[in-house]
C-alpha cells in the first residue's frame, strides 16, 4: 500500500472525530470521508480491510477515549471496546469492496444503503452500542434533520453520507465541467430541500406547557456518592434540592440516575425519608436507585432502577432498566453462555428489566430512559407507542469527567425528541441536564459539575409520527437493499 492510503485514512479519521460533540463542526462530515474513499480506491482485498480497521480504530479511540476515564479497570472495557466497534467499518468496505469489483465506480451510489445497514447492525442485542452514528454530528442544525420524525436517525446518516459520495464523485469527475455542475447541482438541492422542510414544520411558537418539572443536578462526585459514610449526605442534598423546587410551583421533582446510593426499598430509614418527603411537598418524586430481588433459591437479581414516589401511595412504582451497558453493567449472554457467566462485575452486574413501564401522573403519561438507553431509537419509541405524553431520562455522567462522553450522551435526546415529536427532560447528576421539545430545541441548558435545580416546563405529545408507528423501517429496508446487492455482486462474481 502507498503510504498516501495512510496519510488519507488519517486526515478522515481526524476530521470525523470533529464533526461529533462537543464540537459544533458537522457540516466536516459531508467531506470527512470522501478522503477515505481515495484511501480505498484500488486496493486488495485484505488491504482495504486493513485501511478500514485502522480507520475504526482511529476514529473510535479519538471518539470514546473518555470510557477509560472513569476506573482503571475501565481502561481494559475500552480496549475491547475500541478493538471490536472496529471491526465494523472494516466489515462495512470489505464488503463494499466486493461489489465495486463487479459493479465499479457506480458502486459508490450503493455505500449509503450499507453503512446505514452497519449501523443498524451495531444497534442489535446485547452488545448493541450505537453510539457514534453518523447523524448525531448534525444535532447543531434542527432545520436539516426534521425529517427523523419519518425516517428516524438512519435517514440523516444516510443523507450525510450520500453527501460524501458526491463530494467524491465531484473530485473524480473535475475534468468535466457539465458533471461537475450536476453533481454539485444535486449536492446543494440536498442541502436546500431538508433545510426547506425543517422551516416548514418548525413552528415559531414554542407549544403550550402542561407540566412543569424539577430536575436535580446534584454534582456528588463518585467517591462521594458512593462512600458508606456519605449515605446521610446524599439524602440531604437532594431534599433540600427538592425543597427548593417545590418553592417554584412543580408537579414533578427528578432525581438522577443512581441519586440513592443504596438499594432504596430495602432501607427503611431512607425509604420513609423519601416517601416523606413526596408526602410532605405533595409533589410526584422521580428518584434514580439499584434494586434487588430475592429468587426462590436465595440468589440475588439485581437492577438499575427508576422509582416513582406518589403522594399518598404506600409503595413506589418501578422501572428497570431494559438496555445495560455492555461489559459495564452486565457481562453480554451471560445466560446463554457458560464460560461468560463465571465473569463477576460485583455490585454494577445487574439483570435487564422485563418490561416497559409508563407512569402515570396526574398531568400526564409518562417513561423513564436510563442513561445509555436514550441511544436506541427503537426503545424510545416504544415507549411513545405504548402511550407515554412525555419523557424523562435520568443519567450519571460522572464517571467521565469533563470529557466528550458527557456532551455526545446529551445531543442523542435531540434526535429521540424528533424522531417521535415528544417533550424530554433530561436529568444528569453532574449535568448536562435540559428540556428538549419535540423539534429539538432546548431550554434550560444546565453546565457540568455545578449543582443546580433546571426548572421548566414541557408539552404533553398529542400525535404520533411515521416513525413511532412504524419504526426503523428506513434501517431495515436499507439493510435488506445491501444484502440483496451483496448477494447479488457475488452471484455476478462467480458466472
Amino acid at each position: 500500500m502507498r503510504r498516501r492510503a495512510y496519510i488519507f485514512v488519517l486526515i478522515s479519521s481526524l476530521l470525523f472525530s470533529l464533526t461529533f460533540p462537543p464540537f459544533p463542526l458537522g457540516f466536516l462530515a459531508y467531506f470527512s470521508l470522501v478522503f477515505l474513499f481515495f484511501a480505498l480506491e484500488r486496493q486488495k482485498d485484505w488491504d482495504v480491510f486493513k485501511l478500514g480497521y485502522l480507520w475504526g480504530l482511529l476514529t473510535n479511540s479519538l471518539l470514546l477515549f473518555w470510557i477509560a476515564y472513569a476506573a482503571p479497570i475501565a481502561i481494559l472495557g475500552a480496549i475491547g471496546a475500541i478493538l471490536v466497534l472496529s471491526l465494523y467499518p472494516a466489515l462495512l468496505f470489505w464488503l463494499f469492496n466486493q461489489i465495486q469489483k463487479r459493479l465499479g465506480l457506480k458502486a459508490i451510489f450503493f455505500l449509503p444503503f450499507l453503512w446505514v445497514g452497519m449501523e443498524y447492525l451495531r444497534s442489535l442485542g446485547e452488545i448493541g452500542f450505537p453510539w457514534l452514528n453518523l447523524a448525531y454530528t448534525q444535532t447543531y442544525y434542527l432545520e436539516l434533520i426534521q425529517y427523523a420524525s419519518f425516517t428516524g436517525v438512519w435517514g440523516v446518516s444516510f443523507w450525510v453520507i450520500l453527501l460524501n459520495v458526491l463530494v467524491f464523485l465531484v473530485i473524480k469527475n473535475f475534468q468535466s465541467l457539465r458533471k461537475v455542475f450536476l453533481l454539485a447541482g444535486i449536492f446543494v438541492i440536498l442541502l436546500i430541500l431538508p433545510y426547506i422542510h425543517g422551516k416548514s414544520v418548525i413552528p415559531e411558537q414554542k407549544q403550550k406547557k402542561d407540566v412543569r418539572v424539577a430536575l436535580l443536578q446534584g454534582n456528588i462526585p463518585p467517591d462521594v456518592k458512593w462512600h458508606p459514610d456519605s449515605l446521610d449526605y446524599n439524602f440531604e442534598v437532594y431534599a433540600g434540592m427538592s425543597k427548593a423546587a417545590a418553592s417554584e410551583g412543580v408537579d414533578l421533582i427528578v432525581w438522577p440516575e443512581t441519586a440513592s446510593p443504596c438499594y432504596l426499598t430495602h432501607e427503611p430509614l431512607y425509604f420513609d425519608w423519601v416517601q416523606s418527603l413526596a408526602e410532605s411537598l405533595n409533589i410526584h418524586l422521580l428518584v434514580g436507585s439499584n434494586e434487588y430481588k430475592i429468587l426462590g433459591d436465595q440468589s440475588y437479581v439485581y437492577y438499575n432502577s427508576a422509582l416513582f414516589f406518589r403522594p399518598g401511595a404506600n409503595f413506589p412504582d418501578s422501572y428497570y432498566k431494559l438496555q445495560l451497558v455492555p461489559f459495564s453493567e452486565r457481562i453480554p449472554f451471560r445466560d446463554k453462555v457458560h464460560i461468560v457467566d463465571k465473569i463477576q462485575l460485583g455490585t454494577a452486574d445487574f439483570s435487564p428489566g422485563q418490561e416497559l413501564v409508563i407512569f402515570d401522573h396526574p398531568k400526564g403519561r409518562f417513561a423513564t430512559l436510563i442513561c445509555f438507553e436514550i441511544a436506541f431509537p427503537n426503545l424510545v419509541r416504544e415507549f411513545v407507542e405504548r402511550g407515554a405524553e412525555f419523557l424523562i431520562n435520568i443519567t450519571n455522567d460522572a464517571w467521565f469527567g469533563k470529557t466528550h462522553g458527557p456532551f455526545q450522551h446529551t445531543r442523542m435526546v435531540i434526535f429521540r425528541a424528533i424522531e417521535n415529536r415528544v417533550s424530554i427532560a433530561r436529568c444528569a447528576n453532574t449535568g448536562i441536564s435540559m428540556f428538549v421539545d419535540p423539534y429539538g430545541r432546548t431550554s434550560g441548558v444546565s453546565p457540568i459539575f455545578v449543582r443546580k435545580n433546571v426548572v421548566g416546563e414541557i408539552s404533553l405529545k398529542n400525535r404520533k409520527t411515521f416513525y413511532t408507528v412504524n419504526g426503523n423501517w428506513f434501517a431495515l429496508g436499507c439493510s435488506f437493499f445491501s444484502l440483496g446487492i451483496l448477494g447479488l455482486s457475488f452471484l455476478l462474481r462467480k458466472s
